[in-house]
């Protein structure tokens, strides 16, 4: 392995002696080793040429910062525009940045201890509070220094693309005359579009954020789990069949990594499955490791939901529930535990067609659905079901809008869970009537955006079985093996779910049409210490 070196190290904010002011005047002192710029002198190789990289004047992003730190309404703003730490090269104020885009997301003020949690200690307090102490006010000439943080990455952009291939050609005697026409008006276009590159990433401040990923997966927060006993993580005396001989999996992770922010999975399963039960599970085990959920509850109202949730969590009978005969503690003891639910989930109604004759597009749904994951501001976004938000069924519209549902995800920060339905013609052509990928009710983005797809079964649909198992599918995990199932022990009175095991899996596919999921007829297989237990 390569030694860490200096690289390892925590970089510590710009030191301020007095003022902010007086930091400014004086620039930094330090040839600074996490930001994309270099000082003035310092040569930057490219493509055979050495082209100086202009020193960063911090002038501009203090202003910038500063007024994020000081007005929510502006770092609203503020974010929009800078929507990533690429576009600061002051020593430090990249790390910065990336703690106000955070404070954002989570809808949090400025306080000195909050940004040292956000930032892990790499943030300087004192230094933001100086900053603030110098300019406690949103400046009038706001837009101006918007626009010069801007053009100078800009300038830092032209000269490390199009510049440097510009001069290298017109020092090259054998160079294409088309070629250097072709640099001269990218670096035009480049100039007169100040601030249209805002998708282009600088290479080391992703580098610096996706460490910073790494190291707080090796901190413990690599997988989060479903919170379903049994669900997330392999039993006792687990294997699998390896290259070189079984491998233990015994405590091992099974679902990676579970509900981590900016990721999707989707629970499907044949109306009566038990979906809505698998979601609510998963829901109250969110909020209470501490996550703030909310609930688009569309399928069966908000209110029924959060009563199925408290008789979920106390245990109780939700046939006596629904049919009033419950005891007055038992009365007492659910509308406790709805008020208890209540502070950790908040409910979000459908309010898509609501009005007669109203008409919404797609893109507008998706815009009053990425409006209230803000405003609840949640790590976990539950639909059920996100079909319903759609008034364009169209199998290109519902694919541009899955799409567009994962980059909400990715924009917020959060974990989403959409519940969809199996096709019922799918599932009547085949004598098996496990959940399949192929049987995803519309477009084929259903298989393609989900990081992780759960799919519900209940034999006792089907079959004159008892009715005390359920069974989950891993259908789909983008960062883990698949397919494999669990079977559970299931009380749908009360929607208790526990003793996960590994269970023998494998989709039967119907002769005609079922060619995606023929794969699933050879799992790994997984195994027990006194002989097979599941596939994997």
């Amino acid at each position: 392995m390569r030694a860490r070196g200096s690289a390892g190290k925590q970089e510590a904010a710009p030191q301020v002696p007095n003022s902010t002011d007086s930091f400014l005047s004086s620039g930094p002192t330090e040839t600074p080793t996490t930001t994309s710029a270099k000082p003035m002198g310092t040569r930057a190789s490219i493509k055979g040429e050495t082209i100086s990289l202009p020193m960063p004047d911090p002038v501009n992003e203090i202003v910038v910062i500063a007024a994020a730190l000081v007005d929510h309404d502006v770092r609203k703003r503020l974010v929009k525009a800078f929507p990533t730490p690429d576009y600061f090269f002051a020593k430090g104020h990249s790390e910065i940045w990336s703690m106000v885009c955070e404070l954002e997301r989570k809808g949090l003020g400025y306080d000195p201890l909050t940004v040292h949690q956000i930032s892990n200690g790499k943030v300087r307090t004192d230094y933001l509070d100086a900053m603030i102490a110098q300019r406690p006010s949103v400046p009038p000439n706001l837009d101006f220094h918007i626009e010069m943080t801007r053009w100078f990455r800009t300038r830092v952009e032209t000269i490390k693309g199009p510049l440097s291939s510009l001069v290298q050609l017109m020092r090259d005697p054998m160079a294409d005359i088309d070629n250097i026409k072709r640099a001269h008006e990218q670096m035009g276009q480049l100039l007169k579009g100040s601030g249209t590159h805002r998708y282009l990433r600088d290479s080391k401040s992703l580098v610096r954020e996706q460490m910073t990923v790494i190291r707080a997966r090796r901190g413990g927060t690599a997988v989060y789990p479903f919170g379903i006993d049994g669900f997330d993580i392999y039993g006792k005396d687990e294997f699998i069949d390896g290259k070189d001989g079984p491998i233990d999996v015994s405590g091992t992770w099974r679902v990676i990594p579970g509900t981590a922010p900016k990721k999707t999975t989707v629970v499907t399963g044949v109306s009566g499955s038990g979906k809505t039960t698998v979601t609510a599970n998963i829901a109250l085990a969110q909020a209470k490791a501490g996550r703030r959920v909310l609930y688009g509850a569309w399928e069966q109202g908000s209110g029924m939901t959060l009563e199925m949730l408290a008789a979920h969590s106390l245990g109780l009978s939700k046939k006596r529930l629904m049919t009033g005969v419950i005891t007055d503690e038992e009365d007492a003891a659910i509308e406790n535990e709805m008020d208890w639910l209540g502070e950790l989930i908040t409910f979000f109604e459908v309010p898509f067609g609501r009005k007669a004759g109203e008409k919404v597009l797609n893109d507008r749904a998706l815009d009053i659905i990425t409006e209230h994951i803000i405003a609840s501001h949640c790590d976990v976004a539950i639909f059920d079901l996100w079909r319903r938000a759609l008034r364009q069924f169209d199998p290109d519209e519902e694919e541009v809008a899955l799409y567009r549902q994962q980059a909400i995800a990715e924009e917020t920060g959060i974990h989403q869970i959409l519940i969809h339905q199996q096709r019922l013609k799918d599932l009547e052509a085949r004598e098996d009537k496990q959940p399949t990928r192929e049987g995803l009710k519309g477009s084929g983005a259903w298989v393609e955006v989900p990081d992780t797809i759960i799919g519900v079964h209940r034999e006792s649909l089907f079959k004159a079985v008892p009715s005390d198992q359920i069974r989950l599918i891993l259908l789909k995990q983008r960062y883990g093996i698949w397919p494999l199932a669990v079977d559970l022990d299931f009380d749908a009175d009360t929607g208790r779910m526990s003793n996960g095991r590994s269970a023998s899996f494998a989709v039967r596919a119907a002769s005609a049409g079922g060619a995606m999921d023929q794969f699933l007829d050879k799992p790994v297989e997984v195994k027990t210490r006194g002989g097979r237990n599941g596939r994997r």
